[in-house]
């Protein structure tokens, strides 16, 4: 993490209560893609809260946290290179539990998924009939 710092100038009162502009010097911090790796994966090591990891690296918000963790953590599970050869060293039946966990897992997406798809055809179709207004594009319109 490298420490860079910042003049900004704000608007401020002087003495005599008039508006002025004022010269402050602020630090900002600059984080690489190794820095933020290592902050994600202290907060997935779990024994600091979100908050007590903000305050520690001096991020602006959870939020920076929590997109940080998407990203990485999204790169790391489409990186199977490596996760290929710890599949290679695992136990049949440990590798069996594993898939059957995962097919539980995409199971429960899917369904989750058909119905989410079922609600937005009900509400079309509400839609459609309610305000007579057509909005499912119709097949043979050109553009």
């Amino acid at each position: 993490m490298e420490t860079k710092q910042i003049v900004k100038t704000v608007p401020s009162h002087d003495e005599n209560g008039d508006f002025c502009w004022k010269e402050i010097v602020t630090e900002k911090h600059i984080f690489n893609d190794e820095d933020r790796m290592a902050v994600v994966a202290e907060y997935q090591a779990g024994k600091m809260t979100a908050a007590q990891i903000v305050e520690k690296y001096h991020l602006s918000s959870r939020q920076v946290l929590f997109s940080w963790m998407d990203r990485y953590l999204r790169e790391e599970s489409l990186s199977l290179g490596a996760s290929e050869n710890d599949d290679m060293a695992k136990d049949p039946e440990e590798r069996i539990r594993e898939l059957e966990l995962e097919n539980r897992r995409l199971q429960k997406a899917l369904d989750t998924e058909t119905l989410r798809a079922k609600a937005f055809d009900t509400m079309i179709e509400l839609a459609e009939s309610r305000f007579n207004i057509p909005i499912r594009k119709k097949s043979g319109t050109k553009r």
